[in-house]
């Protein structure tokens, strides 16, 4: 049977045709309403618009509009995808799956593509339908790679020029100014980031980065994926100064000026934190242990900002896990993943279990119920670490002219 986007890809085709004819070579021919085209364009799937770019110069036009872009990503926002990445043999591996899964225990892996890495690659992102693809380290230089699931396109980038080893690296959007941004940090002995960087992606043919000031001191502990909310860039890290803590630096895409948000004193008696986008507000999620959750956790904290110039959060949820919890979880090590629109809490582990199942965990913060759901299509990859994103979109602008 015939999905609907399949139809669509087939009406479009349809449409090229008439649309493309000349309405002097045959009387009969009837021009197609640009507004219609449009419809038809907005419901095909991300990798079927290459080829629509070919079948005439005006459609071409139409899928380069801003506008265009800007709609598509609006109707991909209706019905967002949690995407699932893994490397397997110096290969990026990208699935999706709804984010919202109602009423079903299995759900298949939706293949998006896969891209040439490394084995230390780090995966940094979705953000706004793109990810970054960058290396821990790779001696004196490192050289990030923008990619979108949805249509399988690649650009690499300038390498960060760097006498350091170590590079942290973060994608952010600006939604005022539609400018996409990747900021890199250095360091050589984990105590202090030396250098930051930032490359705007599209401004200019010959893209370059372009040193920027930090006058924050902190540094790294650990592999560190921040979380872009707003046009704001949030990470853990090491502070060198006071509170000398962990605290959360935020970097602001559009001035590009970083600032700090001290968690709270209660925030601080519990472990690391997990950052979460919390209905477009930076949350926190906390466990007892560390970042680990497991079938003997009791409970977890959901902690909201309220102010940031203030340092002020609010402890949105307590969260005192049902008896169901251990017998669904079992022997599991979970991870947060983030929380859906429909106010559920989404765990996963980092591996597939035995006998080669992969799940997925729900936990609804207003009904205090857990579900699990298997994903089916990731056997494959039952060696490899397999990493979780809520919130992703299709968009299906060239990477080129972004």
């Amino acid at each position: 049977m015939k999905t609907r986007r399949q139809h669509a890809a087939e009406n479009a085709l349809t449409i090229s045709r008439r649309s493309t004819q000349s309405p002097l070579s045959n009387g009969n021919s009837e021009t197609i309403p640009t507004d219609l085209i449009i419809e038809v364009l907005l419901r095909l799937p991300p990798k079927s618009i290459p080829k629509c770019r070919c079948a005439s110069k005006l459609w071409d036009s139409i899928l380069r509009r801003a506008d265009f872009t800007e709609l598509f990503i609006t109707r991909s926002r209706a019905r967002p995808q949690l995407l699932l990445s893994c490397v397997e043999n110096e290969e990026l591996f990208l699935f999706s799956i709804p984010q919202e899964v109602q009423n079903q225990d299995v759900v298949t892996a939706n293949y998006h593509t896969r891209f040439p890495c490394g084995r230390s690659s780090k995966i940094i992102g979705p953000v706004r339908g793109l990810v970054c693809l960058t290396h821990l380290r790779k001696y004196k230089k490192t050289a990030p790679v923008i990619c979108n699931p949805s249509t399988g396109q690649s650009l690499p980038l300038p390498n960060v020029k760097t006498r350091s080893t170590l590079v942290n690296t973060f994608l952010g959007f600006d939604p005022v100014g539609k400018q996409f941004k990747i900021l890199s940090m250095t360091t050589r002995d984990y105590i202090n980031c030396e250098e930051h960087q930032v490359l705007t992606l599209g401004t200019e043919k010959k893209m370059s980065w372009r040193k920027i000031e930090c006058s924050i001191s902190h540094y790294f502990r650990h592999i560190n994926h921040g979380i872009c909310i707003n046009g704001v860039v949030y990470y853990v890290a090491g502070l060198n100064e006071p509170p000398m803590a962990n605290g959360i630096v935020c970097f602001d895409v559009r001035s590009e000026k970083f600032k700090v948000i001290n968690r709270g004193e209660e925030m601080a008696l519990w472990s690391q934190s997990t950052l979460v986008n919390y209905k477009g507000t930076l949350g926190a999620l906390l466990t007892e242990g560390f970042t680990e959750v497991t079938g003997e956790t009791k409970c977890f904290q959901l902690w909201v900002l309220v102010d940031a110039e203030k340092h002020e959060w609010s402890k949105h949820i307590s969260i005192c896990l049902p008896l169901l919890w251990k017998n669904i979880v079992a022997n599991a090590t979970l991870f947060f993943v983030g929380v859906s629109g429909t106010d559920e809490i989404v765990l996963s582990p980092k591996y597939v279990s035995e006998p080669y199942c992969f799940y997925v965990y729900y936990y609804n913060i207003e009904s205090n119920a857990i579900r699990r759901v298997e994903i089916q299509g990731m056997d494959a990859f039952r060696h490899c670490q397999i990493r979780l994103s809520l919130n992703h979109v299709e968009d299906v602008k060239l990477l080129q002219y972004i």
